[in-house]
């Protein structure tokens, strides 16, 4: 749910298999020993939209002025950069330095592809203590240190026009059942108006809308050993709540078709990313913002947020390709330069880094400002980050593969639109996500 909701990009597509992986890292890590000087160095990004690249290409030409290095700068599409990870691992040609999501950057670091070493040596140098916890987390080397240095995170959570909540009485929709409460009483389709808007339709939005619902409630699609756990009690009693949610949407939706139906305010309650900001204040204006509200958390039996953060691996090459690399990382990750990076899309790019966020100068921007306290209570929202493809801070591989056959957002379908029984799809998707690892 970042700017298209699709970020999660499948381990089959990213890299091709672990096979081609470990064939092709042999080659990459020949960098080390094939010398190269640190003047000219290559970055990678997957922010490829011209909102983005307008900021960002100006913030990397101020680091060679200050710095007299040479930066090939190459933007890949999001959609895109698991063929370009593959093509550059098999002809020994990754970059120096990246952009890219979590889910990559794990991947990467697993296969050795990345310098632990200076990721971990940036963090230091700008202070670990200033990063989220969560955010550290998602990058973290289980043998220490880092395999990336956390840029920026956008988190998902449950957007509610305040005003009609305080007319009904309601409760903050924080809790399964003050979600479901909320639902039923909004929902009067006769009228125009439906009670929520969630992924039903079977895409990643639905996956990633199911994800923090399960998590609320101790689910996990496979666990730390990488053994399927999709038809444990956790899971069946979250389909069966999407199943009883989902009477109260308008059928199939997508990302698209949620957020239009909260700003055309035919529903009350969406659960969006933090993208969401920029988009109701262009389209709609500050009124609705004002009168929006923000649950940064959902709890049934413990609380979660969905999120998904971005961060700059460094990769294997020579000391002073990697010197230069780190000393780009940290340009990008400083001062006006940082802030300048994350009001390219404010909401969507929110700091890694506590001290920014509280920041004068990161505050006083138009959209984010027109929001006021939600802005606490969104980067607050990003210590209870979590993912099904992350365990205990560590990446679980075999997820890959089951996302890749939209096996969880599969399910989410077959409950809420096609009405099939939450327990028998929980034991037969879980014997086909056996089936795919």
């Amino acid at each position: 749910m970042g700017e298209s909701h699709n970020a999660q990009l499948d381990r089959r597509t990213v890299l091709g298999g672990a096979a081609a992986l470990a064939g092709g890292l042999a080659g990459c890590m020949g960098g080390e020993s094939s010398g190269g000087g640190g003047n000219s160095i290559e970055y990678w990004s997957i922010h490829n939209s011209e909102d983005r690249r307008s900021v960002i290409e100006p913030t990397i030409e101020s680091f060679e002025e200050d710095t007299s290095v040479d930066v090939e700068t190459n933007f890949v599409d999001n959609n895109d950069i698991g063929t370009q990870l593959q093509s550059a691992i098999s002809s020994d040609s990754l970059p120096d330095a990246a952009l890219l999501a979590v889910q990559d950057i794990q991947r990467l670091g697993n296969d050795g592809a990345v310098s632990t070493e200076s990721a971990t040596a940036v963090v230091e140098e700008l202070g670990e203590d200033d990063f989220r916890d969560a955010t550290l987390n998602f990058v973290s080397d289980p043998d220490g240190g880092y395999y990336a240095v956390p840029s920026t995170s956008w988190v998902q959570g449950v957007w509610y026009r305040q005003s009609a909540f305080e007319e009904e009485g309601l409760d903050d929709p924080l809790t399964w059942d003050a979600i479901l409460e909320a639902a039923e009483t909004f929902h009067d389709p006769d009228n125009g108006t439906y009670g929520i808007g969630f992924g039903t339709q079977q895409d990643a939005y639905a996956r990633q809308c199911f994800t923090q619902m399960a998590r609320a409630n101790g689910g996990l699609v496979v666990n730390a050993d990488g053994e399927v756990v999709f038809d444990e009690p956790e899971i069946v009693e979250t389909l069966e709540y999407v199943q009883d949610l989902s009477q109260y949407t308008p059928g199939a939706i997508t990302f698209d078709d949620t957020r239009q139906l909260y700003e055309n305010e035919e529903i009350h309650m969406t659960l969006w990313s933090t993208n969401i900001l920029r988009h109701i204040l262009n389209n709609v204006g500050e009124e609705m913002a004002q009168d929006t509200g923000f649950a940064s958390y959902m709890e049934n039996s413990r609380q979660s947020t969905y999120g998904q953060v971005l961060g700059h691996p460094i990769f294997n090459s020579s000391d002073a390709k990697r010197e230069s690399a780190e000393g780009l990382v940290e340009h990008v990750t400083s001062g006006e330069a940082y802030i300048s990076w994350a009001h390219a899309a404010p909401g969507g790019m929110v700091p890694a880094r506590q001290s920014v966020t509280e920041t004068q100068e990161y505050q006083n921007n138009e959209i984010l400002s027109a929001w006021g306290d939600t802005i606490s209570q969104f980067t607050s929202a990003m210590d209870n980050m979590e993912r099904f493809d992350l365990v205990d801070g560590t990446q679980v591989p075999a997820f890959g593969d089951i996302a890749s056959a939209a096996l969880v957002e599969g399910a989410v379908n077959r409950v809420a639109v096609q009405g099939d029984d939450p327990e028998t799809v929980a034991q037969e998707q879980a014997e086909a996500m056996r089936d795919e690892v």
